[in-house]
C-alpha cells in the first residue's frame, strides 16, 4: 500500500506535526507528492498551511493524484499505486477527494485499502493505510468497507453503498460442484488482482500453497517469501513446500534482536495490543520489506481463508463440542470484523515496509460463493478447510501440502515466543 494523508486544520502547529509524521513514515516509497490547496509544492519549506487543505501521497506508480478544478482526487487502486496496468481490473480499491474545508472518502469491498479518519471543529484528516495519523487516543476511526463519507469542520456524513443483496443459496450444492466453482473464482481473482512479478507471503500451508500454484498456472512469476526465526517450523517446512511446488523461494531468518527492533518500530506507529498482533505485524513487515528489496512492490497474502473455510482451531472445538451453529456464527462474525482488525494492521505493516498488500481470498465473488455453504464443506470429521483442500487436490497441489495442518503463523514462525520472552524479562 502507498502512504497517503489528507488534512485540513485550523491549528498550524498541529497540521505541521501531522505532515512531518507522514513524511517521516513514507521514506520507503519512491514517488512523493505534496499539495497545498490543490497546488503541488515541495516537501521542503512548506508555506503557511493553517486552515488550508494539504495532501501528502507516496507511492510507486503514476496517476495516483488527479488534479480537479476545485480540488484533488487520490486513486487508491493497485494499477495506479504500483504503475501496473495489468492490475486495472482489481476490485480492491478506495478513493479520497480533498477540497478546501472538505474530505470525501470512499472505501471499496472488504480487502480494499483501509482508510482512517479524524474529525473535529479544528481538524479533519484521513489516511491510508489506517493508523498513519497517530491520533488514536484523540478519536481516530476506521472507515467501514463499501462506505462513502464526507468530513467537514462542521461534522461527518455517512452513506453506505449497496453491495450484493444476499448470500443465500438457491439449493444445497454438491461438494464437487462447490470446489469447481471455487477454483474458477480463485483463478479469476488472482488474474484480476495479482501482478506477474509479485511476492507471496508463504508458509507452505494450504492457503499460500494454493495461491502459489494458481499464480504459476496463470504464467505469473511469484517469489514466495517465508519469514521466521532460524530453525522455526515455518522456515523449515516452507523450504520443502517451495521445492514441491517449484516456486522461487526466499527464506528470511530473523534473529531475536531483529524481532525486538522491528516490533519496537511498529509499536510506535501501529496499535498492536495483543502478542499475536505484534508477531504477525513483524512477519508481514519483514516479508514486505524483502519483497520491495527484490523489486516486487506487491505482497500477496492468504488473509481471509481461515474465516471463510473454517481454519481456526476454535471453530473445530465448537463443532466437536456439538455447537455447530455457534461455530458458523463465530466464522461469520470474524469475517465481518476483518476490516476493523486484521486488514488495517496488515496493510499498515506492509505499507511501512514499502509494499502493497493484496488478499485474493477476500475477493467479493469468492466470499459470495463460499459464505453460506454448509458447515460440513468447511469442517468435517476433525478436518478443517475441507472445501479448500478438495479444491487444491483437484487443481494438482502436491498431496503432502493438501493434507498439512499448519500451525498459526505467530507460532510457526517462532516470533511470538521471542516476544513473550522479551516481555517476561522486561526487554
Amino acid at each position: 500500500m502507498a502512504i497517503v494523508s489528507a488534512i485540513v486544520a485550523r491549528d498550524e502547529i498541529r497540521l505541521h506535526s501531522l505532515l512531518d509524521r507522514v513524511l517521516r513514515l513514507s521514506y520507503r516509497w519512491p514517488v512523493g507528492e505534496v499539495y497545498v490547496d490543490g497546488v503541488r509544492v515541495s516537501a521542503r519549506g512548506l508555506p503557511d498551511v493553517s486552515g488550508r487543505a494539504c495532501l501528502v501521497a507516496h507511492h510507486a506508480g503514476v496517476g495516483v493524484v488527479e488534479e480537479l478544478e476545485d480540488g484533488l482526487r487520490v486513486h487508491l487502486k493497485p494499477s495506479r499505486l504500483l504503475g501496473l496496468e495489468e492490475l486495472d481490473n482489481s476490485p480492491f480499491q478506495s478513493l479520497i477527494e480533498l477540497r478546501r474545508g472538505m474530505i470525501m472518502l470512499r472505501t471499496g469491498q472488504i480487502g480494499s485499502p483501509p482508510l482512517n479518519y479524524y474529525a473535529s471543529d479544528q481538524l479533519i484528516a484521513a489516511s491510508c493505510p489506517s493508523y498513519l495519523l497517530g491520533l488514536r487516543d484523540a478519536g481516530e476511526k476506521i472507515t467501514p468497507p463499501n462506505t462513502e463519507m464526507m468530513l467537514g469542520l462542521e461534522g461527518v456524513r455517512f452513506k453506505e453503498r449497496p453491495t450484493r443483496a444476499s448470500f443465500e443459496l438457491a439449493s444445497p450444492p454438491r461438494l464437487s460442484d462447490a470446489l469447481e466453482t471455487l477454483l474458477e473464482e480463485l483463478f479469476a481473482a488472482v488474474k484480476r488482482s495479482v501482478a506477474r512479478r509479485c511476492a507471496l507471503l508463504f508458509s507452505g500451508g494450504i492457503d499460500s500453497s494454493l495461491l502459489a500454484w494458481i499464480c504459476m498456472a496463470l504464467g505469473l512469476e511469484p517469489l514466495a517469501i517465508s519469514v521466521g526465526l532460524e530453525g522455526s517450523h515455518d522456515l523449515t517446512f516452507s523450504s520443502r513446500a517451495a521445492k514441491l511446488l517449484g516456486v522461487d523461494h526466499l527464506s528470511v531468518a530473523l534473529t531475536e534482536q531483529e524481532v525486538a527492533q522491528k516490533c519496537s518500530y511498529l509499536l510506535k506507529n501501529i496499535p498492536l495490543s495483543s502478542m499475536m498482533d505484534k508477531a504477525l505485524s513483524v512477519m508481514i513487515y519483514e516479508g514486505s520489506r524483502h519483497a520491495a528489496l527484490n523489486g516486487r512492490r506487491q505482497l500477496v497474502s492468504g488473509q481471509g481463508a481461515d474465516e471463510l473455510f473454517g481454519g481456526y482451531m476454535k471453530y473445530l472445538r465448537l463443532v466437536e463440542s456439538g455447537s455447530s451453529s455457534a461455530a458458523e456464527a463465530e466464522m461469520r462474525r470474524d469475517l465481518e470484523m476483518l476490516w476493523l482488525t486484521s486488514i488495517p494492521r496488515d496493510y499498515a505493516s506492509a505499507a511501512l515496509a514499502g509494499s502493497l498488500l493484496t488478499m485474493p481470498y477476500l475477493d467479493e465473488r469468492i466470499i459470495y460463493n463460499v459464505y453460506n455453504l454448509p458447515l460440513e464443506f468447511k469442517i468435517s470429521r476433525g478436518v478443517r478447510k475441507v472445501l479448500l483442500r478438495a479444491a487444491a487436490k483437484h487443481a494438482g497441489v502436491p498431496e503432502e501440502l493438501v493434507a498439512k495442518e499448519k500451525k498459526a503463523a505467530q507460532y510457526g514462525t517462532g516470533i511470538e515466543r521471542v516476544l513473550r520472552r522479551i516481555q517476561n524479562y522486561g526487554g
